[in-house]
C-alpha cells in the first residue's frame, strides 16, 4: 500500500502533467526570429539592440522564481511545488510584435514546476522546469541556497540566506539563451499553533541572460537549387540572405521581490510580487554598442504545494 504522503506526491505530478496544452501548434508566444530580423521582401533589417532587448525580457520571464523564505528545508526536509506567474512584457515593440506576429498580450502567463531538499542544515538544493504558456517553449534550471543565518524563530531576528539558480532555453525556434542568478533573501518564521506557520520574506536577485541566434535565413521559401529555383521568390534578395544574431554580452537585470510562504500541516502556500526594473546593460556586436532597451517588468506568482 502507497502511504498517504506518496499518494499526494503522485496526485501533484499527474495533475500538472494533464494541466499542460498538448496541441502543437504555434502559439502565440512562439518566436520567428526570422521576422524579426528581415522584411517581407526577404531583405535584411536586422537590429542588435532588438534582439537583446527581446533576449533581457524573455530572459527575465523563463528564469526560476524564487519563491521561497531564508529557511532551509532541513537535513530531511522536501517540498514539491507548483507556480503560476504572470509576466508583463513590452508587447507593443517591435522587438515582440515582429517575431510574434503581433499575437502577444501584455502579460504572459508561465507555469513552473519545482523540487526541493535539503541536504545539510543551512544547505538546499533543489530543480524544475518552467513553462511558457501558449507555446513550445520550456525552461530547465536548477538552485542552491545557503542558509547563513537561520532557527531563531522566537526571537525577533530574521533568517539570511545566499541564491544562486540557472536556467536553460529549449523549445524556442533559432534561440539560444542561457539565465544565470545570484542573490540573497530576509525572512522570519510566525508560527500559530504546532502546523500552521506564515513567513514573511524580501530579497533581491542580479540576474545575468546570455542569448544568441542560430544562423537564420531572410528568404525561407527560396530554394536556391537550380532544379527548383524560384525566380518571383529568390529575386528581391542581393547577395547572401543568411544573418545571426550574435553573443553581445550578457544582459544585467535587477529583481527585488517581496512574498510571504503559509505551511498548514504538509500543505504550502505562497504568493510573491517580483519587480524587475528597465534594462539599461550594453554590450558589442562586431565592435557596435548594443543597448538593451526592454521595459518594467512585473512578476506576480502563486504557489501550492507539499512540505515535507
Amino acid at each position: 500500500m502507497l502511504s498517504i504522503r506518496t499518494r499526494l506526491v503522485l496526485s501533484a505530478a499527474a495533475l500538472a502533467i494533464v494541466s499542460f496544452p498538448q496541441d502543437a501548434h504555434a502559439g502565440k508566444y512562439d518566436l520567428d526570429l526570422t521576422r524579426l530580423g528581415s522584411d517581407a521582401q526577404g531583405n535584411i533589417t536586422k537590429d542588435d539592440n532588438e534582439f537583446r532587448s527581446l533576449s533581457s525580457e524573455l530572459g527575465t520571464v523563463v528564469a526560476l522564481q524564487p519563491m521561497d523564505p531564508a529557511d532551509s528545508l532541513g537535513l530531511s526536509g522536501f517540498a514539491v511545488s507548483a507556480d503560476v506567474t504572470l509576466n508583463t512584457i513590452s508587447n507593443t515593440e517591435r522587438f515582440w510584435t515582429e517575431p510574434t506576429g503581433g499575437s502577444a498580450d501584455g502579460v504572459v502567463p508561465t507555469v513552473q514546476l519545482m523540487g526541493r531538499k535539503g541536504l545539510w542544515p543551512g544547505l538546499e538544493i533543489g530543480g524544475g522546469a518552467t513553462h511558457v504558456f501558449d507555446s513550445s517553449m520550456w525552461a530547465m534550471g536548477g538552485y542552491g541556497k545557503f542558509a547563513l543565518h537561520e532557527g531563531f524563530h522566537h526571537l525577533p531576528i530574521p533568517s539570511i540566506a545566499v541564491r544562486g539558480s540557472f536556467s536553460r532555453l529549449l523549445g524556442a525556434k533559432d534561440f539560444n539563451l542561457t539565465t544565470a542568478s545570484v542573490g540573497a533573501s530576509l525572512s522570519h518564521v510566525f508560527g500559530l499553533g504546532k502546523t500552521f506557520s506564515l513567513t514573511p520574506y524580501a530579497g533581491y536577485e542580479a540576474l545575468f541572460v546570455v542569448s544568441r541566434s542560430q544562423v537564420l535565413d531572410s528568404t525561407p521559401a527560396c530554394d536556391e537549387f537550380p532544379d527548383n529555383f524560384n525566380e518571383d521568390q529568390c529575386a528581391p534578395t542581393m547577395g547572401s540572405s543568411e544573418f545571426v544574431y550574435k553573443n553581445s554580452g550578457a544582459i544585467v537585470r535587477h529583481r527585488p521581490y517581496l512574498g510571504v510562504r503559509v505551511i498548514f500541516s504538509v500543505i504550502r502556500l505562497g504568493v510573491e510580487a517580483m519587480f524587475v526594473p528597465a534594462g539599461s546593460s550594453t554590450g558589442t556586436v562586431d565592435g557596435q554598442t548594443v543597448t538593451d532597451g526592454s521595459g518594467l517588468q512585473q512578476q506576480y506568482t502563486f504557489s501550492v504545494g507539499l512540505d515535507f
